[in-house]
């Protein structure tokens, strides 16, 4: 089967779906099968293919669905295809989608991380056809540049501010850059306190092989010689502020969510409110400093103005998605529509074809190179 076919039978319904197998890629919305990429909670299906270690993520966001847990590098059938799941580093166990049938390699990705940075090692390139990418919204180039010289400016923040008789206060995205953070940041001088959402991503990664040294949950005021670690963004960050306060115990009338911009800063501003509610003890008289771990997809929302802004990304950046696809050796790709379209332009460029949907669900509209 010649890789062009591909826009035969793939389609877009909010995500990729393979109809001669009826598989559907990260589904948003309710499918009788999925393959879940990752732990952040995206896929909806009755039956979710994923690896051992996303199965545990999403079982703290999926109770009804049943799993079909697969590791790294074991073939199984589908029908009359080979599937493979290969990592993609952004989380463990988040991987890659490899699919043979009728002579043809096609690789789903959504979240990759090329570099060992985060805690799920360095996503692989296998050969491809086709590739299908759905990526989510590009982080800022500098956010995606020396990801390791970031992180020990992060540590380097935080001491000065514990020198100077402060308390950091770290915000980071809850599912990937906060664990792999406290990966990097415990085990120095200072002593790593979480946030309870935080806390149990990181109880969720260590389980699943990650490495933690001298981490924490946060339990009343913070204290001097802390460096405390709050969620920032994700749909968990709205919810934790309401559920449990880090000072305060539990709090009611909030949103469901924190996702949007104004969710965001809000749930920060209220986060800290409630940290300097419970000062006191060993922390009284300190000055809590801010600083927010941010990819730069997205402004920066109102409402809430840290000290300083690092930016780092553990998920790729453009020029990465596009170095990836070329890794793989493929003809073709297939654009989700959330993928940056500077993708797709790089890529014509470059003399790999490909191929964009438009519109909705029911209007399978293909706009080819």
């Amino acid at each position: 089967m010649p890789s062009t076919s591909a826009r035969d039978w793939v389609t877009w319904d909010d995500g990729f779906l393979i109809h001669p197998l009826g598989l559907h890629l990260d589904p948003r919305r309710r499918a009788p099968l999925g393959f879940a990429s990752d732990g952040f909670g995206d896929a909806r299906a009755r039956r979710l293919i994923a690896t051992p270690e996303t199965v545990r993520f999403l079982r703290r966001w999926r109770s009804a669905p049943s799993f079909l847990p697969s590791p790294y590098g074991r073939s199984f059938q589908l029908g009359q295809s080979e599937l493979r799941l290969v990592p993609a580093g952004a989380l463990p166990g988040a991987a890659q989608l490899e699919i043979r049938w009728r002579g043809a390699t096609l690789l789903y990705a959504r979240r990759i991380l090329p570099e060992p940075e985060g805690l799920g090692g360095a996503a692989e390139a296998p050969r491809a056809d086709v590739v299908l990418l759905d990526a989510p919204p590009a982080p800022a180039p500098q956010a995606c540049a020396r990801r390791a010289d970031t992180v020990a400016a992060i540590r380097a923040w935080a001491e000065r501010v514990a020198q100077r008789n402060g308390i950091p206060v770290l915000f980071a995205e809850p599912h990937a850059a906060a664990p792999a953070l406290a990966a990097r940041l415990g085990g120095g001088d200072l002593e790593l306190r979480l946030h309870p959402t935080i806390y149990d991503r990181v109880r969720l990664c260590a389980a699943s092989g990650a490495d933690f040294r001298r981490a924490w949950q946060l339990r009343g005021a913070p204290h001097l010689g802390q460096l405390v670690l709050l969620p920032w963004g994700g749909r968990a960050s709205g919810r934790a502020v309401e559920r449990t306060s880090p000072s305060t115990g539990p709090r009611a009338g909030g949103r469901e969510g924190g996702d949007g911009e104004n969710g965001t800063g809000e749930a920060a501003a209220r986060l800290l409110a409630a940290l300097r509610e419970g000062e006191g003890g060993e922390g009284a008289g300190a000055e809590l400093r801010t600083a927010v771990v941010h990819d730069g997809a997205a402004a920066l929302p109102g409402g809430f103005r840290p000290d300083e802004v690092f930016l780092l990304a553990f998920s790729a950046g453009v020029s990465e998605l596009v170095a990836h696809v070329q890794r793989t050796g493929a003809r073709e790709t297939l654009l989700s529509p959330g993928t940056p379209t500077v993708v797709g332009s790089v890529l014509r460029e470059l003399g790999i074809a490909v191929t964009s949907r438009l519109g909705p669900p029911d209007q399978l509209v293909l706009a080819g190179s």
